[in-house]
């Protein structure tokens, strides 16, 4: 009889040691859920910080009258002939200032199935490969935002809306306003299994808004170099955001 009793007592302490184990290994589940979730959140809040961090300061006052010199991030490519271009620079935070043309790359279709992106040298596009070099936009080197700045060959803002407000287009000698678009493209590297020169190929060779010339057949173009930066980071799981915002360049009359 006792020895029956010492066997129903070790069949009760394993459904014991089974239960506490399977509770455990759920509790583990649901940490690591919520660990991954919690950390998705911050990963995806650290990348919009960085993005809008690039709209800040290009709509700082200090920053825009510069960005309007002829050697600025919006001067140096507003021209008719740089319609559709994009001008492309990192946002490097050891940089005193935000913009350098001395540091900028110029992205455009031209005949041919790619974009070129050497007009100004390569030393524009964020390169997730350097390690010694701070491409990163803070001390934490954790995000890389890259920008472009493009002036669309579209009227994006439908028509006459180019027109500056209570002025006669055939005698006013203000320019027309110019629509703008800035794009920022903030990745996160270190938390992606992605090949470095892949996501670098991205930054590279991909536009955030693809435009093909009038002179170069779409259908001659392969699918892979219609793809903007946008769909190639997200083919290589890489933890990114993209934010563009547009603004309206006008000259103001004194009243």
């Amino acid at each position: 009889m006792k020895n029956k009793q010492k066997g129903a007592t070790l069949i009760v302490v394993l459904v014991f040691l089974v239960a506490i184990t399977i509770i455990g290994t759920i509790a583990i589940r649901q940490s690591m859920v919520a660990l991954n979730i919690a950390t998705n959140a911050q990963v995806q809040q650290l990348l919009t910080q960085n993005s809008d961090a690039v709209f800040f300061q290009a709509e700082k006052p200090s920053n825009l009258g510069v960005s309007l010199t002829g050697i600025g991030m919006f001067g140096y490519i507003n021209n008719k002939i740089d319609k559709d271009k994009e001008l492309v620079f990192c946002y490097r935070g050891d940089q005193s200032s935000f913009f350098d043309i001395s540091q900028a790359s110029i992205m455009q279709w031209k005949e041919g199935d790619a974009p070129t992106n050497n007009d100004l040298g390569t030393e524009g596009y964020c390169d997730a490969t350097i390690q010694n070099t701070n491409w990163f936009t803070s001390g934490r080197r954790a995000v890389l935002t890259q920008v472009s700045v493009k002036f669309p060959s579209k009227n994006v803002g439908g028509p006459f809306s180019n027109r500056v407000s209570g002025t006669d287009g055939q005698v006013s000698k203000f320019e027309d306003s110019k629509p703008v678009k800035v794009f920022a493209v903030s990745i996160m590297p270190s938390i992606s299994n992605a090949d470095r020169a892949a996501i670098n190929n991205c930054l590279l060779s991909k536009m955030n808004d693809v435009t093909i010339p009038a002179d170069v057949s779409p259908t001659t173009v392969s699918d892979e170099n219609k793809q903007d930066i946008t769909t190639c980071l997200k083919n290589l799981n890489v933890p990114f955001t993209t934010q563009v915002s547009e603004y309206v360049l006008a000259q103001q009359s004194a009243s």
